[in-house]
């Protein structure tokens, strides 16, 4: 990623750490558990996934096709698979 979509990519992590910060929500039930004597840790996992937008659909389609290697995890197989997608290895 180039610098600027780095800050970009940093500025939502920011954004969504104080919206967790600040939801007064969240900060409810921590407190409950906490009154119930138990200790919180919270851990959030987020992904983020970028794809950057074509104006030309036929060029995206290229692109994607040339690609020499396409990676896939087992979730990612097991999800194709349901939609009835075959999966070439």
């Amino acid at each position: 990623m180039d610098d600027r979509l780095n800050r970009l990519v940093e500025e939502l992590k920011g954004a969504i750490d104080d919206s967790i910060y600040a939801s007064e929500r969240i900060s409810g039930a921590i407190a409950q558990i906490e009154e119930a004597g138990y200790q919180v840790g919270l851990l959030l996992h987020v992904t983020i996934a970028l794809t950057q937008r074509c104006e030309e659909p036929a060029n995206c389609w290229t692109r994607m096709k040339n690609r020499s290697e396409t990676r896939f995890n087992l979730d990612d197989v097991e999800f194709l698979k349901s939609m009835h997608i075959s999966v070439g290895r």
